[in-house]
């Protein structure tokens, strides 16, 4: 009876933290944008979905990506002579929401789970779904791609394993609640969190359970791989570290739910964020041994924390992005985002290269506001631009 008492709470903090009021009236947001990479016109470019849109945007300046015609290079226009983009509506296909990233399959072909149970095959070069396959439930998070498997996470619960050659359920997982977090594939395994408080370990291709770890709350991150150890944090105000066979090593006490994924620098030193705004470094040498903690955000720090040369980077529900000194957490630069919307997704991080068209890093913070969902800051806290819905 405490567990579903605890799922209900979950359930009914996500509706009243992160519900929106859209013009679209009564439909909700129950999530954040998921970011991610893909490969398209021998190009690499930031895959943005949210709510009822998913975009491709170009590193270098955040503008929507222009379609180009495949035959000669030439840019796509609209009856109006407007260049087109690489944005797929959900208000054009049967009101889909996105919270998951699209997959590259190939060089006119993404996938796309959307939030109305549904797997969209999209054509890539004029974004039009060429067809759509059922899913058991709603998908509230990204998709893992592994061979010619989907790992299809579900928002009531469960995951699903599905072939890429006819798009058919091979097995499926059932959870006693929601997976809210892209699984993780190591070696042979696919480990899986939930919020029924359990993190799964099953066959990749059988789906047969190896074991199932109850961590005393709900699990809503993919774990983190490093030394041959996995270590994730829980909504009992714990962080664990655990073996590849299921045993608990060592465990950590924070000051609130953990709900961010942690990051390691190559000092094998952890950092983690809590929903109190607490950010905590540990010794994963040392049995998690603390080497700081320290209160840095007004409000709770859902999203997990990255690093980047001798900083901690966090983006915080207070509206801000803070980089503290990884040695011993103190404050070197905040930002405030403009109307201080809340920093709910996760960061990502771009090294310069020639396929992102970049020449320094940047950093990427999302947040709940159209008008501001996804800005890109250099590492040292400069804003670059942002992306408005």
């Amino acid at each position: 009876m405490a567990t579903r008492k605890h799922i209900l709470l979950i359930s009914l903090l996500m509706l009243g933290v992160f519900t929106l009021s859209a013009c679209v009236g009564a439909r909700m947001g129950v999530s954040w944008p998921a970011v991610g990479l893909i490969d398209l016109y021998g190009e690499t470019h930031i895959a943005l979905a949210y709510n009822n849109d998913v975009v491709i945007l170009s590193p270098s300046n955040g503008a929507p990506a222009r379609l180009t015609n495949p035959l000669n290079g030439e840019v796509m226009r609209d009856n109006e002579n407007n260049p087109r983009t690489w944005i797929l509506r959900g208000s054009d296909n049967d009101g889909s929401q996105f919270f998951s990233v699209p997959i590259r399959l190939d060089d006119e072909t993404v996938l796309v789970a959307d939030n109305n149970r549904r797997l969209l095959k999209v054509d890539s070069v004029v974004v039009d779904v060429q067809r759509s396959y059922p899913l058991a439930d709603k998908v509230l998070t990204n998709v893992l791609l592994a061979g010619d498997t989907l790992y299809v996470p579900f928002q009531n619960g469960g995951l699903s394993a599905i072939s890429l050659e006819d798009f058919q359920e091979k097995w499926t997982l059932p959870t006693g609640a929601g997976v809210w977090a892209q699984p993780l594939l190591v070696n042979d395994m696919l480990i899986v969190p939930s919020i029924d408080h359990f993190l799964y370990s099953v066959d990749h291709s059988t789906g047969q359970v190896r074991w199932s770890l109850d961590l005393g709350g709900a699990v809503a991150s993919t774990p983190l791989l490093a030394n041959g150890r996995l270590y994730v944090g829980s909504f009992d105000k714990s962080f664990f570290e655990i073996s590849l066979d299921g045993e608990i090593l060592n465990e950590y006490a924070t000051q609130n739910w953990v709900w961010g994924s942690p990051a390691i620098d190559e000092n094998g030193i952890i950092y983690l964020a809590d929903l109190s705004g607490y950010v905590h470094a540990l010794d994963s040498e040392s049995g998690l041994r603390e080497r700081w903690s320290a209160q840095v955000a007004e409000r709770g720090i859902r999203a997990g924390p990255l690093v980047y040369g001798e900083r901690v980077i966090l983006a915080s529900r207070d509206g801000k992005v803070y980089w503290l000194d990884k040695r011993d957490g103190q404050l070197i630069n905040a930002r405030e985002i403009d109307n201080r919307p809340e920093l709910l997704g996760d960061m990502m991080l771009l090294q310069p290269s020639e396929n992102l068209n970049i020449n320094e890093p940047l950093l990427l913070v999302s947040s709940v506001d159209g008008a501001r969902l996804l800005i890109a800051f250099g590492v040292d806290g400069r804003q670059a631009w942002v992306y408005p819905r």
